[in-house]
């Protein structure tokens, strides 16, 4: 019988009390790919709305939560006469409850801008001019609302007719309500204010990085981020990065734990064992090997519990009310990488104080105590 054989042949010894640990690390395992699946799933979701707008730059105020703050829409003047800057497009994106759907994204473009340039029209046509009382829906969002063109849809207070249904090419653009600027300016009461400004670059050589800065030069008070890091600079995204890296760690702190106690008893259960195995010839060295793979094989087995629960969970909650149309979670083999890779760690930090105490058994004192 090989050491894997034997590994094996004692987790089976207790059934119910493998299944049990197995089940307990699975869902601390399971709670941080939820928790990560969510949070790199928020930031891919706005970068691939940037890249479907095809911005490059975006100027939004420093500080704040997830959403900018507020500044004066005629600040995009100053970025357009910037060298390297072949368009920009004043945005105000706000998170407002509509009808019956609890939160949903709205925004508001600036009228004959490339922002609009993106949508790919399924089903009507765009308002004629900024002043219609219209809106747009991307196709999650018409699906949630069950609007059809020509519907009224109310936001606020204000009733709007719909205009199109459209693809925006990314699961936020399509979960988003979109109207011209003035119109969302006028609903929320902010005349004359946008928080974020779409850039454009014309591509002739210019680092972006350079442009960014002489922007910032430009306009103080606001930052410039590259579109595909506008996320991941945000103070509200990375606070919630660091819930869920700190609700994590718990959860695997307590599996592991759990693990070690489960096997500090199978290391006491099994002391006369143990101390045959030692007096027939056996290597402590061996011994100690023997006990952290059977750990890392709980945790291994409980990774695997863990990757599919958690995935598993991600799936349901892609499709509530409250993440459809507004992201997308991530499912990626860096996920299950960094799950398995969890799950080892743990079963060699868990195994591996049982196995060294294991190691210091007297053989004669284990086998007459029997």
């Amino acid at each position: 019988m090989t050491l894997f054989q034997f590994t094996l042949k004692n987790l089976l010894r207790r059934p119910t009390r493998t299944v049990l640990t197995i089940m307990g690390i699975g869902l601390g395992i399971g709670a941080v790919v939820a928790l990560l699946g969510l949070a790199w799933g928020l930031g891919e979701s706005w970068s691939d709305a940037y890249k479907a707008r095809r911005t490059d730059l975006v100027v939004r105020k420093t500080g704040g939560g997830f959403l900018a703050q507020p500044f004066p829409d005629n600040l995009a003047d100053g970025v357009r006469a910037t060298p390297g800057v072949a368009a920009a497009a004043n945005l105000l994106t706000e998170i407002l409850s509509i009808e019956e759907v609890p939160t949903m994204v709205v925004s508001g473009r600036e009228w004959g801008s490339f922002l609009w340039d993106s949508l790919e029209i399924i089903d009507g046509k765009l308002p004629a001019a900024a002043t219609d009382k219209s809106v747009v829906l991307g196709k999650l969002a018409a699906e949630m609302l069950e609007k059809k063109v020509g519907d009224t849809l109310t936001i606020e207070v204000e009733d709007f007719k719909v205009a199109a249904i459209v693809d925006g090419k990314a699961v936020v653009e399509n979960g988003a309500i979109i109207m011209a600027l003035p119109l969302l300016q006028e609903v929320t009461g902010k005349p004359g204010q946008v928080n974020f400004i779409n850039i454009r670059l014309d591509h002739k050589g210019e680092d972006p990085k350079a442009v960014a800065q002489l922007i910032e030069q430009k306009i103080s008070g606001c930052r410039v981020d590259i579109a595909d890091q506008v996320v991941a600079n945000n103070d509200g995204v990375k606070t919630f990065e660091a819930m869920n890296w700190g609700t994590s760690a718990i959860a695997i702190l307590v599996g592991t734990f759990g693990v070690m106690n489960t096997m500090f008893m199978s290391v006491f259960e099994r002391s006369r064992e143990i101390g045959i195995l030692i007096a027939l010839g056996w290597k402590r060295a061996r011994i100690l090997r023997m006990i952290v793979w059977e750990s890392v094989a709980l945790c291994v087995a409980a990774g695997v519990v863990g990757i599919i629960a958690g995935m598993g969970l991600l799936k349901v909650l892609s499709v509530t009310p409250w993440m459809q149309g507004r992201l997308e979670p991530h499912f990626g083999w860096d996920l299950v990488g960094l799950a398995m890779g969890l799950a080892v760690v743990v079963g060699l930090a868990s195994g591996f104080f049982p196995a060294l105490h294991c190691t210091k058994i007297n053989p004669s004192i284990a086998i007459r105590s029997a």
